[in-house]
């Protein structure tokens, strides 16, 4: 623990315990700290310990002091053990609420999260009888706090294509009673009304997303569920054709919201919900020309691939997924530090990351919704069709989409709606020819007569790694291209350019 964190929490303590009015009645001020901090030699490190040490010992010193002064009016107590934790968990909890009053959102999510695991964690150090009614009491608190603020920004149609499972693994969780669990396992167990293709377990997790899904997701959830009427026959098939169980062909559902363009926050992109790097290795091209991870058949038929050789390796469909989410690392190393292969015991440690503890029991909550929608409060009404009125053609490659377009009678922009995989105004150069989507009532023979486009005149571009310092003008003055340029072969909506950043530039007189 650094001194500046050591002050603030024995500082904090004193507070909370009335034994000082503020943070300035304390012996050790911040300038003290910084101070200390600012000392980086190697001599300066060995100070830094000692001081860490020596303020350990001197608040010991303190604390006993203050304990036997206030002896005659505080008779000794055996200490509480879940006191420490609730203290740290208490500070969390009111930084949160702070965080979520600015609009931080993700600060306010971060220090719930921390107020819970520290709950968690004291309640898991021995059989206190108030733990578990602290820790539920906390978790209500925290859910009716962030009900109210989700309610209204819960949409995936939010302007942005934000992946719906970063929201979905941002759920606040209801504390469902035994009643509600007992509820879903007869709704589930009653094989008359629907058949399950995968294992369906119905525990507090799965059921706590259900009342979620239920309640502040339910918008978010019932357009997914809108969406999906276009796709799902569809991913069945192709999960048939692999043989793997077709109720995994729901998953989109918490990924993505059934949105072909949606993008996560560790961009991962598309319906499937892929990384670059693993989109490759299923055979997806990614590329400046071509992002396969944006057609959605076939980057259903990657899931379904993967999938099925997560399930060959684990022999579990709940593992399977748990890695289709984490990755395999986390798990692995999870199932053998704890020697079992049982996803809701290894959900239960502090091994893999919480928003793979999520996902599990979130997608079965999902698919228990998707295959019984009205029982549990939603609508059948399918959206808008964009692709189920389509068939696909082979025109020779590459070719300028304006050019198919115009003789289709169609704008572009409704041809790369059909196409969103085609990230450029031309099908792929490194193909002599291409599968493309069109209406079903387009008369294909008019694009009989098309011509590639020379090699001389494909447009071409270099990749650039942005550094420190860089700025978009700057860069297309070294490329001697145009920051309009840059920004309309990246997409960018701004001028905002991050280090790490790579940037497509096209290049001069293309």
């Amino acid at each position: 623990m650094s001194i500046k964190k050591m002050n603030s929490f024995f500082s904090n303590a004193l507070i909370q315990l009335g034994w000082v009015e503020s943070k300035s009645s304390c012996f050790f001020s911040k300038s003290i700290c910084f101070k200390f901090r600012r000392l980086s030699s190697p001599l300066g490190r060995k100070l830094r310990s000692a001081a860490g040490l020596s303020l350990g010992l001197l608040w010991l010193s303190f604390f006993l002091a203050c304990s036997s002064a206030r002896q005659s009016s505080h008779p000794l107590t055996i200490p509480n053990p879940l006191a420490a934790p609730l203290l740290r968990a208490e500070a969390c909890f009111l930084q949160g609420k702070t965080c979520l009053e600015k609009g931080d959102m993700p600060g306010a999510r971060s220090n719930f999260d921390r107020a819970l695991d520290l709950l968690m964690d004291g309640a898991a150090g021995g059989p206190h009888a108030d733990a578990g009614m602290v820790l539920n009491d906390y978790i209500e608190k925290i859910a009716a706090i962030e009900l109210n603020y989700l309610k209204d920004k819960n949409s995936p149609d939010n302007g942005q294509d934000e992946a719906f499972l970063d929201q979905v693994i941002a759920t606040p969780l209801f504390l469902p009673s035994e009643k509600d669990i007992l509820d879903v396992k007869q709704k589930v167990n009653e094989a008359a009304v629907v058949t399950y293709s995968i294992p369906v377990t119905v525990n507090s997790q799965v059921v706590s997303f259900l009342k979620a899904f239920q309640t502040i997701r339910h918008d978010g959830i019932q357009r997914a569920l809108d969406r999906s009427h276009e796709f799902i026959e569809r991913f069945k098939e192709i999960f048939r054709q692999h043989e793997i169980p077709e109720d995994l062909a729901y998953l989109p559902i918490i990924e993505s919201g059934f949105r072909v363009d949606a993008t996560s926050r560790a961009r991962a992109k598309g319906a499937w919900q892929f990384m670059a790097a693993t989109a490759r290795l299923f055979g997806l091209r990614v590329d400046w020309q071509v992002d396969e991870r944006l057609d959605p058949f076939k980057a259903a038929d990657a899931a379904a691939r993967y999938l099925k050789r997560l399930y060959q390796e684990y022999n579990d469909w709940y593992i399977a997924l748990a890695c289709y989410n984490g990755g395999p690392r986390r798990v692995n190393k999870a199932m053998r530090v704890l020697q079992t292969s049982d996803f809701f015991e290894i959900n239960r440690s502090r091994h893999i990351r919480r928003e793979t503890k999520n996902y599990v029991p979130a997608f079965l909550a999902s698919l228990i919704i998707a295959r019984s929608p009205r029982e549990y409060g939603f609508e059948t009404n399918p959206a808008e069709f964009v692709f189920k009125n389509s068939k696909t053609v082979t025109v020779v490659s590459p070719v300028y989409l304006n050019r198919i377009a115009a003789l289709l009678g169609m704008t572009e922009a409704e041809l790369k709606r059909l196409n969103p995989e085609l990230l450029r105004g031309i099908t792929p150069s490194h193909v002599r020819e291409y599968r493309l989507r069109i209406p079903m009532s387009a008369d294909e023979a008019l694009l009989v007569g098309l011509e590639r486009i020379p090699a001389n005149k494909i447009p071409k571009y270099d990749y650039y790694r942005v550094r420190p310092g860089d700025s978009l003008y700057a860069i297309s003055l070294r490329h001697r291209t145009t920051v309009g340029a840059i920004k309309r072969a990246n997409g960018l909506k701004s001028n905002l350019i991050r280090p790490g950043m790579r940037l497509i530039i096209p290049r001069r007189g293309e």
